[in-house]
């Protein structure tokens, strides 16, 4: 496993994200107002309070992102999950995947693991945990699903069900090369600050969107990847412990 050991340039330029042709980037003007985290040593417990329990289902979560027309509220076709794995250790830090370079869609782009459901899986759960096995060699055994975040769309026609998950890392990843070409792994007091953000304006054809960006070891983390470490800082701040808060 790769792991990042510093910091990236946050204020510095962050180029059009590759994968998309025709797609335009530039900055918004604004300045964030973000506290940092501050992680104890029950920060499993900060985290399972922040997400959506299982057990409730996708009732209580929003819709958030972009349909495949462009805009908001136009439900897409497909259905996927993605795992949201957050390594459990003393500091804790998410998983990432840069997708390889050949595939169709969304080639090279920072992901989480995840991908279409399939008919046989019988749960959000599920695909979530069964595409991390395939694409990284991750054993479900490895992993208890904590909650959900928010759902997603996003303009390649799907909705996406972040499921987030303590991961007990693996003696090595096994990448499907196909799929992945590496993973990286971010501090989640990075990963989630909307400090660490760019918020940029980019344009496919004549739709506009607004998004945010983040640079980390030469990895660019956007769209859809950004906005749901996004969703889940936003629901950490609001579960800060006491002393923090």
């Amino acid at each position: 496993m790769q792991r990042a050991a510093g910091r990236g340039s946050p204020g510095g330029h962050i180029p059009a994200p590759a994968g998309l042709p025709g797609l335009h980037a530039q900055a918004v003007p604004g300045k964030f107002v973000f506290s940092s985290f501050s992680f104890g040593s029950s920060w499993q417990e900060q985290l399972r309070a922040a997400v959506t329990p299982l057990v409730h289902g996708v009732a209580p979560l929003k819709v958030m992102g972009y349909g495949p027309d462009g805009e908001r509220g136009a439900r897409p076709d497909r259905t996927a999950a993605v795992l949201v794995p957050v390594l459990d250790e003393r500091e804790p830090r998410v998983l990432l995947t840069r997708r390889a370079d050949g595939l169709p869609q969304h080639a090279g782009q920072v992901s989480f693991p995840g991908g279409r459901a399939e008919p046989a899986d019988e749960s959000a759960v599920h695909t979530a945990l069964r595409e991390a096995f395939e694409e990284i060699g991750l054993p479900e055994s490895n992993v208890t699903p904590v909650g959900f975040l928010d759902r997603f769309d996003i303009i390649s026609n799907y909705r996406i069900l972040p499921v987030v998950g303590l991961v007990k890392t693996p003696d090595q990843w096994l990448l499907d090369e196909r799929e992945v070409a590496e993973v990286f792994s971010v501090p989640l007091s990075v990963a989630a600050n909307r400090d660490e953000y760019q918020r940029r304006e980019y344009r496919r054809g004549d739709t506009r969107y607004v998004g945010h960006f983040m640079e980390w070891k030469g990895h660019t983390v956007w769209g859809a990847t950004a906005a749901m470490l996004l969703n889940l800082g936003d629901r950490l701040m609001h579960h800060r412990p006491a002393e923090s808060a």
